[in-house]
Protein backbone atom coordinates (compact mmCIF):
# COMPACT_ATOMS: atom_id res chain seq x y z
CA UNK A 1 0.00 0.00 0.00
CA UNK A 2 1.42 3.41 -0.91
CA UNK A 3 1.47 6.37 1.45
CA UNK A 4 -0.58 9.48 0.68
CA UNK A 5 -0.07 13.00 2.01
CA UNK A 6 -2.70 14.71 4.14
CA UNK A 7 -1.78 18.41 4.19
CA UNK A 8 -1.94 20.13 7.58
CA UNK A 9 -0.82 23.70 6.85
CA UNK A 10 1.74 26.07 5.34
CA UNK A 11 4.43 28.40 6.58
CA UNK A 12 7.35 30.54 5.54
CA UNK A 13 11.03 31.01 6.19
CA UNK A 14 11.66 33.71 8.81
CA UNK A 15 13.81 36.44 7.26
CA UNK A 16 17.52 36.13 8.09
CA UNK A 17 16.96 33.08 10.31
CA UNK A 18 17.13 29.31 9.93
CA UNK A 19 13.51 29.06 11.17
CA UNK A 20 10.26 28.15 9.41
CA UNK A 21 7.07 29.48 11.02
CA UNK A 22 4.09 27.18 10.36
CA UNK A 23 0.34 27.62 10.67
CA UNK A 24 -1.32 24.22 11.13
CA UNK A 25 -4.96 23.09 10.91
CA UNK A 26 -5.88 21.64 14.31
CA UNK A 27 -8.89 19.83 12.82
CA UNK A 28 -6.57 17.92 10.45
CA UNK A 29 -3.95 17.19 13.13
CA UNK A 30 -6.57 15.73 15.49
CA UNK A 31 -7.25 12.99 12.92
CA UNK A 32 -3.65 11.75 13.24
CA UNK A 33 -2.99 11.71 17.00
CA UNK A 34 -1.35 8.58 18.37
CA UNK A 35 -0.36 7.56 21.87
CA UNK A 36 3.04 6.38 23.02
CA UNK A 37 3.92 5.66 26.65
CA UNK A 38 0.88 7.58 27.88
CA UNK A 39 1.57 10.74 25.83
CA UNK A 40 -0.26 11.99 22.73
CA UNK A 41 1.70 12.91 19.58
CA UNK A 42 1.24 13.99 15.96
CA UNK A 43 4.09 13.28 13.54
CA UNK A 44 4.32 15.83 10.71
CA UNK A 45 6.72 16.41 7.84
CA UNK A 46 7.74 19.90 6.68
CA UNK A 47 8.83 20.38 3.06
CA UNK A 48 10.06 23.35 1.06
CA UNK A 49 7.71 24.36 -1.76
CA UNK A 50 9.13 24.48 -5.29
CA UNK A 51 8.13 28.13 -5.42
CA UNK A 52 6.67 30.66 -3.02
CA UNK A 53 2.86 30.91 -3.11
CA UNK A 54 0.89 34.15 -3.54
CA UNK A 55 0.92 34.70 0.25
CA UNK A 56 4.72 34.39 0.52
CA UNK A 57 4.61 30.91 2.07
CA UNK A 58 7.68 28.82 1.31
CA UNK A 59 6.94 25.55 3.14
CA UNK A 60 4.12 23.03 3.56
CA UNK A 61 3.43 20.41 6.22
CA UNK A 62 1.72 17.05 6.00
CA UNK A 63 1.25 13.67 7.62
CA UNK A 64 1.85 10.44 5.72
CA UNK A 65 -0.91 7.84 5.94
CA UNK A 66 -1.34 4.49 4.28
CA UNK A 67 -3.73 4.66 1.36
CA UNK A 68 -6.68 2.32 1.96
CA UNK A 69 -6.64 -0.83 -0.13
CA UNK A 70 -9.15 -0.77 -2.98
CA UNK A 71 -11.65 -3.58 -2.97
CA UNK A 72 -11.54 -5.64 -6.12
CA UNK A 73 -14.90 -6.38 -7.75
Amino acid sequence: MPFIKKYTGKGKQVKDMDVVEMTLKISELENHVFEYQGERFVKIKVAKLKEEDKFGRTHTSYVSVLEPEKEEA
